[in-house]
C-alpha cells in the first residue's frame, strides 16, 4: 500500500500537460503538449540535462518561477528544433500564449553528467551540426526511402531516436532502422556516450 501511495504523490506534483511514456536506467521521455493558451499549474522539474526534440512547431509560452519574479517568455519554436539543457531544479507555471498547441518530448538523461555545457546548445530544424561532449552525441540522420537508415559511427552506444513525432531506444549494436516509405526519413540521434548513474 505505501509504494502505491508514494507513486500516487510523485505522480500528483507532474503537470496534466505531461505524459511519461518511456523510462529505463539511461533515460525517461515525456511527452509535454499544451493547448493554445493553456495555463498548466504549478509544477518541479528536477536538475537533469535534458535533451529537448520539437516535435510541432510552438508559440510563445509565459514561464513563471515565482510571483515576485519578471516571467521568462520562451520565445517561438519551429518543428524539428533541438535543445540541449545542462539541467536546473525548476519550480514554475507556463501558459501559452499565441493560441497555438504544441509539443515536444523531453528527453531526461539519467546517465553520468559529463562535460556539461554552460549555456543551452541549440539546433534550428535546418541545421544540421552535429553536437558532441563525453556524455552524448546528438545528429541528425537522413534515412532513404525503402532503405537502411545509415548505422552509427558508434554502435557500442545506445540511442534514442525522433522521427516524425515518434521516438524509439535502441540498446547497443541494436539493428539498423528501416524506413519503408517512399520519402526519405529525418531522425534526431541522441547517443548515450556516459554510464548510468548507480
Amino acid at each position: 500500500m505505501i509504494p502505491v501511495l508514494l507513486f500516487l504523490l510523485a505522480f500528483a506534483d507532474a503537470p496534466s500537460d505531461s505524459t511519461l511514456e518511456f523510462e529505463n536506467p539511461w533515460v525517461r521521455i515525456v511527452r509535454v503538449h499544451y493547448l493554445p493558451h493553456e495555463k498548466t499549474r504549478a509544477h518541479d522539474h528536477p536538475a537533469t540535462p535534458t535533451v529537448y526534440v520539437y516535435t510541432t512547431a510552438g508559440g510563445r509560452l509565459r514561464i513563471i518561477h515565482d510571483e515576485t519574479e519578471q516571467p521568462v517568455i520562451r520565445p517561438v519554436v519551429q518543428a524539428g528544433a533541438v535543445r540541449f539543457n545542462h539541467g536546473a531544479a525548476e519550480h514554475h507555471q507556463v501558459e501559452e500564449l499565441d493560441g497555438i498547441a504544441s509539443e515536444y518530448l523531453r528527453v531526461e538523461l539519467k546517465i553520468q553528467p559529463l562535460e556539461l555545457p554552460q549555456d543551452d546548445i541549440r539546433r534550428a530544424p535546418s541545421d544540421r551540426t552535429p553536437y558532441e561532449n563525453a556524455m552524448i552525441r546528438i545528429q541528425r540522420v537522413t534515412c532513404p526511402p525503402h532503405s537502411a537508415c545509415p548505422a552509427s559511427e558508434h554502435p557500442e552506444n545506445p540511442a534514442v531516436i525522433v522521427a516524425s513525432g515518434k521516438f524509439q531506444w535502441l540498446d547497443a549494436n541494436a539493428p539498423r532502422i528501416e524506413n519503408s516509405s517512399a520519402a526519405p526519413l529525418e531522425q534526431v540521434r541522441i547517443e548515450l556516450k556516459s554510464k548510468p548513474l548507480p
